[in-house]
């Protein structure tokens, strides 16, 4: 290793001579360069990653970052000509030189491999704003089977981020996974083995087995990479997508479709054992139609079931004009009916009208019988829609619609509480937010309150307006949220306000 005047030291490697031209990175036991090889006719780029090991760092921790080190360069080695989504490995050499202060020598480690041009995807977020769902779900089948890949060769990376995803510029929607510095190897055919995750990762992005320093597998990357696409969905950093409790609560973005969105909940489950096991499970999913009618939960023998029956109102006289439409193997019964009322001049107007029954979490909601209602799954683990009610005409299905979330809190949170930290959140996550109405609002006769405001919507580009009302119960935040394209607020009102909102209806626990 030469110092030349004015430049970056030029490194002789074991295949190589290396000019470094400028830094890209560094970490707590590394540093990156972008570099050219000057041995090559084209002066081709390339990245040297320098490991760094410093003098108040523990031998067990330079042991164990000296393994990380050799294990990536391993991996490069191995994968990276034979996968579409892992740089290749051009050189791995060490120097030793003399410091000059201590008069000792000192010994560096190097690592050479191929530089993708482009950006990272945080970086992307960053210049771009949040990602619209078809670029999440690009990312998703161009990247899981690079996944695949090195999971069927016994690796796992364990530091799965935005910034350790590229997106190349030589290649449309070309992704390639870097930086495998925190790579775990297990066991060939045996994925439970007692290695622990010791240093590694990056907390925000990783699973509670990985934080708790217990044996990770596979699903341990799947969790990472459902939090980086949280984050690339909303445009919040994956600790801001949790609430009070750490559970995650990043579906308040009513645009994410339930066939993603489910996917990503099974994806983040703190329990390794309930998330897909393989990344192929992952892309057999995305890939597969959901197809289910609406209302149907994946789990038909849990006693949940959708029912529209007709609403109990004493004031209205009662016609029996039922069409009952009974699916009994997925445990849901549709029904439809008319309302009656009669005026104070004797005459009888007939009023459409439908209810949304869960018995799972015992809530009904009346609406329009030009509207209709999809259930949505719900994890206890992650929150969110349980259910989602908009016009029955296709072109308004994101641009209107009232959704019913449901968040579990502390028994000790107050409304008060909550309504500050729910306040906070919605200034925080909503792009251009100017908050238009606060004030106490009852919720099927309970306190509660109410927000209206309204924002810009990065993914579709158009301005909307939003109102919440949401009160508690048996330690549970019940949210209504209204929201619809600013132009569209006002004609749909009148039916979320005096038909839905009016007829939502919580069951006591325990009746």
């Amino acid at each position: 290793m030469r110092e030349i005047q004015g430049q970056l030291p030029i490194l002789a490697g074991n295949k190589g001579r290396y000019q470094l031209l400028r830094p890209l990175g560094g970490g707590s036991f590394g540093d990156t360069f972008l570099a050219i090889d000057l041995n090559t006719l084209n002066q081709r780029r390339c990245v040297v990653k320098r490991l760094r090991i410093e003098s108040h760092h523990s031998p067990e921790i330079v042991a164990g970052i000296k393994k990380a080190f050799e294990r990536e360069a391993q991996v490069l080695e191995d994968l990276g000509d034979k996968s579409g989504n892992i740089p290749s490995l051009y050189d791995y050499f060490s120097l030793t030189v003399t410091d000059p202060q201590l008069n000792t020598p000192q010994e560096f480690n190097y690592l050479v491999q191929q530089y993708i041009e482009g950006e990272d995807l945080s970086k992307e977020l960053e210049q771009q704003g949040r990602f619209s769902e078809a670029k999440v779900l690009t990312l998703l089948n161009n990247i899981l089977p690079g996944l695949d890949f090195i999971h069927n060769h016994n690796v796992i990376h364990r530091d799965i981020k935005p910034s350790n995803i590229v997106r190349s510029n030589a290649e449309d929607d070309k992704f390639y996974l870097i930086d495998f510095g925190a790579v775990k190897q297990v066991i060939k055919g045996d994925i439970s083995t007692t290695e622990k995750s010791i240093v590694f990762g990056t907390i925000s992005y990783a699973p509670p087995e990985q934080i708790k320093k217990e044996k990770v597998d596979y699903s341990s990357d799947l969790y990472a990479l459902a939090a980086s696409c949280v984050q690339l969905l909303t445009g919040e950093f994956p600790d801001d997508s949790r609430d009070v409790n750490n559970l995650w609560n990043w579906q308040k973005y009513p645009y994410i479709s339930e066939h993603l969105g489910k996917i990503l909940r099974r994806m983040l489950q703190e329990d390794p054992y309930y998330r897909f096991q393989s990344a192929r499970e992952v892309m057999e999913a995305l890939n597969k139609p959901d197809d289910k009618p609406p209302g149907l939960s994946p789990r038909t023998n849990n006693g949940d079931k959708t029912i529209i029956i007709p609403p109990p109102q004493p004031q209205f006289i009662k016609v029996l004009l039922i069409t009952a439409i009974i699916l009994t193997a997925a445990g849901v019964f549709i029904t439809l009916y008319s309302d009656q009322i009669q005026n104070s001049q004797g005459s009888i107007k007939t009023i459409p009208g439908k209810l949304f029954t869960d018995k799972q979490f015992g809530i009904e909601i009346k609406y329009p019988q030009d509207w209709k209602a999809e259930k949505q799954e719900y994890s206890p683990l992650t929150g969110g829609t349980i259910a989602k009610i908009f016009p029955n005409t296709s072109s308004l299905n994101l641009e209107v619609g009232l959704f019913i979330r449901i968040e579990d809190i502390q028994k000790s949170q107050t409304l008060s509480e909550y309504n500050q930290v729910a306040i906070e959140q919605i200034k925080k996550s909503v792009r251009n937010v100017q908050i238009l109405e606060q004030q106490s609002k009852k919720l099927d006769d309970r306190e509660g309150y109410q927000i209206v405001y309204t924002g810009q919507d990065q993914i579709h580009n158009f301005r909307f307006k939003s109102m919440e009302v949401w009160t508690i119960s048996d330690s549970k935040v019940y949210i209504l949220t209204y929201r619809a394209e600013e132009k569209l607020y006002d004609p749909f009102l009148k039916d979320v306000e005096q038909t839905m909102m009016r007829s939502f209806h919580i069951e006591p626990i325990g009746l």
